[in-house]
């Protein structure tokens, strides 16, 4: 008897629209094995996916081709050619495997002769046919949700996190922004995501996964853009906000294995190579354990390392940089809003004249696509780099106009801000830097003496 594989795929809009069900296709191979007498081995069962999916997202189908290649199997059936393939490139290259190891292949409803010339080419004017079909309703589909776009409709029955459809449009559901707003916050003031996904089951008794908890940190829909369209809805997060918060995942800042707190985390610059210094605990000469920095390139390339690579051996003790933080604190604050003063005109003039000139590249780009001088995908992907340039300029731009909102409250309780520190705890001071540091550089190239002080730094104010 012949050993026989049988072979389901139903995408879901095939579902939707023809009530095609993999349990119905399964029946019927089954009654058509039996009836054929054929054993068979296993059924390959795609759901959800397409017959012009690449191969290698079709993973059942993937699995059958091993057992083919395994010589597990005498044939294939499925219920018509459609259920099989609809691209006639992917067809053969299949086919090919198929005939190396002597497997063939049956239709329940359809019949097909491929040992004569005349059965090939009306299998190849089939295949031609359901590839054609395919790429209509490809087409159909693209107009639709290019018109939605347009519109700035919604796309399917899915969204963000945070956000409903409600009249055939993008809008903010309440109790998850809420949510959303919070793992912003959260994020901004140092907190991991895995330490904030818990924080969202202790605080809203809401379950939300640590990686959902990444998506939502990258995911543009938040600041209003949706497929590289800007204002496409009602935005959660502000965009200054959103960068921020961007710029700390591309460090990929991960939580600590033995939940330390360490203040400065992802802020302090290496003096030679520009890394950020990594914490670790080390113990002090007393035999205890506290906080420090050190270059994560200082093994690779050592203290004495050539041009290019990083000169810094050392290391810095986080109680080091705080002291001397809190130490010159009103200093420090004196002399951002100084320079705020001083340069926020003149800087927002310069931005002005950026945004200026990459509006006209992007009117320019606008024209040559018109015009049919460039293609659709080259037009979207430089479009989209246009505005993530426009966005971060704007965002440049409010910060000329508006200082930082935690320097603005540290500057209203300057005078009692060193005996308002000391009752801090650990959390909260984190959460304090993480919150107003953009950065802190070590001033001048520290010797890799051991013992040696550091005397000065250059604070960054975000």
């Amino acid at each position: 008897m012949k050993r026989a594989a049988l072979y389901i795929r139903v995408s879901t809009d095939e579902q939707a629209r023809h009530g095609l069900s993999l349990g119905e296709q399964r029946a019927d191979l089954e009654h058509y094995a039996q009836v054929h007498h054929y054993t068979i081995v296993d059924v390959y069962a795609d759901q959800g996916n397409t017959a012009r999916k690449a191969l290698s997202r079709r993973k059942e189908l993937q699995r059958l081709l091993d057992d083919v290649r395994a010589d597990k199997i005498d044939i294939i059936i499925f219920k018509c050619l459609d259920r099989w393939f609809r691209n006639i490139r992917d067809y053969y290259k299949v086919q090919d495997i198929l005939d190396e190891h002597g497997v063939d292949w049956e239709c329940t409803q359809e019949k097909y002769n491929t040992t004569t010339t005349n059965g090939r080419l009306m299998l190849n004017i089939k295949l031609s046919v359901a590839q054609n079909e395919s790429d209509q309703t490809s087409d159909r589909i693209r107009y639709v949700n290019e018109g939605k776009l347009r519109r700035h409709e919604a796309l399917g029955g899915k969204c963000a996190y945070g956000y409903c459809i409600r009249n055939k449009r993008y809008a903010v559901d309440e109790s998850k922004a809420e949510i959303v707003r919070y793992i912003y916050q959260r994020a901004i003031a140092g907190e991991s995501p895995r330490m904030v996904a818990q924080e969202i089951f202790d605080c809203f008794n809401e379950v939300v996964s640590v990686r959902q908890v990444r998506c939502i940190m990258q995911n543009p829909a938040y600041i209003g853009t949706y497929h590289g369209i800007p204002d496409y809805h009602v935005p959660i997060i502000d965009k200054d906000s959103y960068m921020r918060v961007h710029a700390i995942m591309k460090r990929h800042t991960r939580p600590t294995k033995h939940g330390n707190i360490y203040l400065f985390r992802g802020k302090i610059i290496c003096p030679s190579c520009g890394g950020i210094l990594v914490a670790h605990m080390v113990r002090t000469k007393k035999n205890l354990l506290t906080p420090a920095y050190y270059c994560g390139r200082r093994n690779i390339s050592g203290p004495v390392a050539g041009k290019g690579k990083c000169e810094y051996g050392g290391g810095i003790r986080e109680t080091v940089i705080e002291s001397w933080i809190v130490k010159n604190m009103s200093r420090l604050i004196a002399s951002y809003f100084a320079e705020f003063e001083s340069r926020s005109a003149e800087k927002g003039y310069d931005i002005e004249k950026k945004k200026k000139s990459i509006n006209g590249k992007l009117n320019r780009m606008k024209e040559l696509y018109i015009d049919g001088m460039i293609e659709k995908t080259e037009f979207l992907s430089r479009a989209a780099d246009y505005q993530n340039q426009l966005d971060e300029l704007s965002i440049q731009q409010d910060r000329c106009r508006t200082p930082s909102q935690a320097a603005q409250e540290i500057r209203g309780k300057i005078d009692s801000f060193q005996e308002g520190y000391k009752n801090l705890d650990r959390k909260h001071r984190q959460e304090l830097w993480q919150r107003l540091i953009l950065r802190i550089e070590i001033e001048g190239r520290p010797r890799p003496n051991s013992g040696e002080s550091y005397s000065n730094f250059k604070v960054t104010f975000a």
